[in-house]
């Protein structure tokens, strides 16, 4: 189970339509790849997908799906004195009585996604303190804390080293490959992820296009399917 549809659906904020009579199907296990400029909407149709958005049109529909969220990193400064754990617990605590928050089975379990990231050695750290690939690490941490079957991520790999950038991908590729974790992602790098991914789709002028990963020249960029 898990799947995800949008049918002639618009998207948008109050009166402001972004995207207009949409359809998008997500199946079980898809690894979707969104692309496109920036103010395109792409932001805006994760955030309808995971429900966070209400449509301002037409229907959304989901079957058996549970979200993790992975924001921007400019959407995820925190204020508050936290370390990286905390922070995980915090996301895994919402699927847990407040009684069992903090069991000690509990408290293993979030250290073994902070290590699923290659994060377990940033467990004590302030996450303000982080730099921005570290902080990607423990905010994908806290989103596997849900223990979900469909991953949303914002821009996971924006602003982040080479070696955080490898880690992701090939744990997403892992996640979906071996768990059926469907993943949907939006980013402007789609080259990190072109061996794993199954799907592409660029958001544009109000619209969504199929596209496919052109890998020639080295460069990978999004092209249009003939």
């Amino acid at each position: 189970m898990g799947s995800i549809l949008l049918k002639n659906a618009t998207l948008g904020y109050g009166r402001n339509a972004v995207l207009a009579a949409l359809d998008l199907e997500i199946p079980p296990g898809d690894f979707l790849i969104i692309g496109g400029p920036n103010g395109g909407g792409k932001s805006t149709l994760l955030k309808s997908v995971t429900g966070l958005l209400p449509l301002l049109a037409g229907t959304r529909r989901v079957d058996g799906v549970k979200f993790g969220y992975v924001p921007q990193q400019a959407n995820a400064d925190t204020p508050l004195p936290i370390t990286a754990l905390e922070l995980v617990e915090l996301g895994g605590s919402a699927r847990l009585p407040v009684w069992r928050t903090f069991w000690r089975m509990e408290r293993a379990f979030y250290l073994e996604c902070l290590r699923e990231c290659d994060a377990e050695h940033l467990a004590r750290r302030s996450f303000s303190e982080l730099s921005g690939g570290q902080r990607q690490r423990v905010l994908l941490a806290r989103a596997l804390a849900v223990k979900p079957n469909v991953l949303i991520l914002d821009e996971p790999t924006a602003g982040v080293d080479h070696e955080t950038q490898g880690i992701i991908a090939r744990l997403l590729g892992r996640l979906n490959r071996e768990e059926r974790v469907t993943v949907v992602l939006v980013t402007h790098e789609p080259g990190v992820f072109h061996e794993i991914a199954r799907r592409f789709v660029r958001v544009s002028e109000g619209c969504i296009h199929p596209f496919a990963l052109c890998l020639e020249p080295a460069e990978p960029t999004f092209s249009r399917r003939s």
